[in-house]
């Protein structure tokens, strides 16, 4: 629970920062690539203005009327001037050269376009159309450099962001051990209050046990009024036991996620036998509840697992299902392999009231009890369903729990393959 708990702070905490630091890089990159748009475009419309100089000019000029300081900054332009009386083609005789095949290219698509400005992607060329006296002109610029320029920004913000993720992923690693310690010291301090008020009540229990035992076994001693308070004290010794039992279970398994396996002895278990034992097992039961057991139990299926745990998770499963059941109806239990996720998958499905969603979302919580299906007059402490998803949870493996009207209600866990 706790893992779980520091790797959902990361996960969250983690997917914010990035979404932060690559939203501040999408904008960033998004407005130099509009910056650079319009530097180009303003390049374009200096040639295009007869009024400038049409060489790239180093430094400032004066300023115009309107402010602009015409050639500070302006890129090499190629510019085409068109006659307008005889058609003449003229290019000019700036730094800047251009191929024919580019020139044919631009002519085209100017001749071809309703629109002042054009993109050829071929030559990586920008192209705009504007009218001087004598005709017309066609400025054009070459953007290779811009663009190399926006993709080297690209990669510098993909890197910089991953390594710096990649340091703050450590540092938030840090900082969620830091946070989730006091819980983990809590939940420790619990789990060692309940096995040790756990084993501290066996003793007595064991002995109010042993003396209801022998009060029990010479009843024609006691007046027969007073019987009952012997039977009483009897029966609820016997549920406290069952209450202390299933609480050392509970601790055994928190133990064994705190101390990484120490508790699970593992080997080679034959889930088929297993399975197949435990019903027969429950066959009686089943029938003197008026419930009877269909199996479907694929054989040789093979995990590596605690046999005696995994049997008392089967055993909480079945004694679930034949208790609310609907009297006549069949408790089915299957066993198949799940080959493409290396899994064999137990199942039991019975066909008693439904849980509604709510329930089912708490199903496997400590001391949970629903209204219909685990009412207190069925018995138990809400501890069973707990006990087997800490057990399966400690092989490595997956418990659920499904019901509908039409399907039942259906509890399967699931066990790598050995």
């Amino acid at each position: 629970m706790l893992e779980r708990l520091q790797r959902n702070f990361m996960v969250l905490t983690m997917t914010l920062l990035a979404l932060v630091l690559f939203g501040t890089f999408a904008v960033s990159y998004t407005t130099t690539q509009q910056q650079l748009g319009q530097f180009v475009i303003a390049s374009l419309d200096r040639v295009l203005d007869t009024t400038t100089p049409m060489r790239p000019y180093i430094g400032v000029l004066a300023a115009s009327g309107d402010g602009d300081r015409h050639g500070y900054g302006q890129m090499a332009v190629y510019w085409i001037d068109i006659d307008r009386e005889t058609g003449r083609i003229v290019g000019n005789d700036t730094a800047a050269i251009i191929g024919p095949k580019a020139v044919s290219a631009v002519l085209s698509a100017s001749d071809a376009s309703d629109g002042e400005t054009g993109y050829l992607p071929d030559f990586d060329i920008v192209w705009k159309r504007g009218t001087t006296p004598s005709g017309e002109r066609i400025a054009v610029a070459n953007t290779t450099g811009i663009g190399q320029a926006l993709s080297n920004q690209l990669y510098v913000n993909i890197a910089v962001g991953v390594a710096g993720l990649s340091v703050i992923a450590l540092v938030m690693w840090r900082i969620s051990r830091w946070i989730v310690q006091p819980v983990r010291l809590s939940w420790e301090a619990q789990r060692q209050f309940t096995a040790d008020a756990s084993h501290e009540l066996k003793t007595p229990l064991a002995v109010i046990l042993a003396n209801t035992h022998i009060l029990k076994g010479d009843l024609d001693r006691i007046p027969e009024d007073d019987r009952r308070w012997v039977e009483s004290t009897d029966m609820e010794a016997e549920r406290m036991k069952e209450l202390v039992t299933s609480l050392l279970e509970l601790s055994r398994a928190d133990e064994d996620r705190f101390n990484k396996g120490s508790v699970y002895h593992m080997e080679d278990c034959d889930l088929s036998e297993l399975v197949s034992g435990m019903t027969m097992q429950f066959d009686v039961v089943a029938f003197e509840s008026g419930h009877m057991i269909s199996e479907d139990i694929q054989g040789g299926v093979h995990v590596k697992a605690d046999p005696g745990f995994i049997e008392k998770v089967v055993k909480i499963l079945l004694d679930n299902a034949v208790k609310y059941s609907t009297r006549g109806d069949t408790v089915d239990v299957s066993l198949k392999v799940n080959a493409k996720r290396r899994q064999a998958v137990f199942s039991v499905r019975n066909y008693g009231d439904t849980l509604s969603p709510a329930d089912i979302e708490h199903i496997f919580d400590r001391f949970y009890r629903t209204d219909r299906a685990r009412s207190r007059a069925t018995g138990g402490f809400g501890l069973g369903l707990p006990i087997a998803k800490a057990i399966v949870d400690g092989h490595d493996g997956s418990i659920s729990c499904t019901s509908t009207d039409e399907d039942g209600t259906t509890f399967s866990f699931s066990l790598p393959l050995a």
